[in-house]
């Protein structure tokens, strides 16, 4: 089997950490394997949501394998930067859901974050444990003080301690969280729910909360109006409108 499953099913797309040997402990392979994966999903049209997944119950993912770092086998696999890593930002239009099952950790906190929604089981714990080893855990560096607060991001950040999941749902870094055996149907059906409405706005959307954050409100309104001219000037938005009247459910197609 290989280490990063890539499958796409109707409208839904599933991206598989599968080391569980090795607690899903990440090489420089199986990170360019995630961008690939990404970009798949990019690239078919028949795709309308992401979910992001790991294998064997004991961790999503636990990051970057230490032993190819210890054996010389270069930097680590993710960079901001690289254009193989998966932090591909605003490049994956698509909402990507995170199903957490265990450890989430370093990288697999980073893959965690690089997707809009987080649920994870009751089992799970999140962690940046990087500053033991001396290293940064730099994209959540970046991303935690908007998710938690600075105060709870920098607690993670700077101890490297773990929190349960519990906590993570206080702090915001997961929406949900669920028994084990309710994970799996759980994320499926919120990128069921994702995936039946309107591609377009959807995309739309994702791309004006997040370029939100970085513009001052005058800015954000002139942005959410262009966006908002675009959604309303699609089929897709036409065919909602005749569903509506209709009272039935909106067939979209992207268009």
């Amino acid at each position: 089997m290989p280490e990063i499953e890539y499958a796409a099913a109707g409208q839904l797309a599933t991206i598989t950490v599968n080391r569980p040997e090795r607690m899903n402990a990440m090489t420089n392979a199986m990170y360019a394997a995630i961008a690939d994966g990404v970009r798949a999903a990019e690239a078919d049209a028949d795709v309308r949501c992401v979910i992001v997944t790991g294998t064997g119950g004991r961790a999503f993912s636990s990051g970057h394998d230490l032993h190819e770092l210890g054996g010389g086998a270069g930097r680590p696999g993710w960079e901001p930067h690289r254009v193989r890593s998966f932090d591909r930002g605003l490049e994956c239009s698509k909402p990507t859901i995170a199903a957490i099952d265990g450890y989430c950790l370093a990288g697999g906190l980073e893959l965690a974050l690089f997707c809009d929604i987080r649920i994870a089981s009751d089992r799970s714990q999140f962690g940046c444990p990087e500053i033991k080893w001396g290293i940064l855990h730099g994209y959540g560096a970046l991303r935690l003080p908007d998710m938690v607060g600075m105060s709870n991001a920098l607690r993670l950040l700077l101890t490297g301690t773990f929190v349960d999941a519990a906590t993570a749902l206080r702090m915001g870094l997961v929406s949900d969280v669920v028994p084990p055996e309710r994970l799996e149907p759980t994320v499926r059906e919120m990128a069921e729910q994702i995936a039946a409405n309107g591609p377009i706005a959807a995309r739309l959307i994702k791309e004006l909360a997040y370029r939100g954050r970085e513009l001052a409100l005058p800015d954000g309104l002139r942005l959410y109006q262009e966006y908002s001219r675009i959604a309303s000037s699609s089929q897709d938005a036409r065919e909602g409108n005749r569903a509506f009247a209709e009272k039935r459910q909106a067939q979209f197609r992207g268009e």
